[in-house]
């Protein structure tokens, strides 16, 4: 598996400077071209929040937690997603699988 390190690493920048529609822009291609790649989802799914998209976002942080319900940011993202949503009810069980898991929540 080849990912175009450019753009992801550009995608990381555009992140960390908080252009999320520009990381989106970016990372959307790389995760169609790589759709197992976990850390090019992670970054997409914390995009897509940081843009207030947050069906994207919930989206993507569900298939995180269905691909490897054992990840405690994958819980913690999805709970945060679901809350910035005002779904707490549904975010609850997330936000307490995260904290179970190790997640500083």
């Amino acid at each position: 598996m080849n990912i175009d390190l450019l753009s992801f690493e550009l995608a990381r920048e555009a992140f960390e400077d908080r252009r999320f529609t520009e990381g989106v822009r970016l990372l959307e291609p790389l995760v169609e071209s790589h759709p197992d790649d976990r850390s090019l989802r992670e970054l997409l799914a914390r995009s897509y929040f940081g843009a207030a998209m947050l069906s994207k976002a919930e989206d993507q942080a569900r298939d995180l937690v269905r691909r490897t319900p054992s990840d405690a940011y994958a819980h913690l993202l999805l709970s945060r997603t679901l809350e910035r949503q005002s779904r707490h009810d549904e975010a609850r069980g997330h936000r307490v699988m995260a904290h179970v898991l190790g997640a500083e929540v």
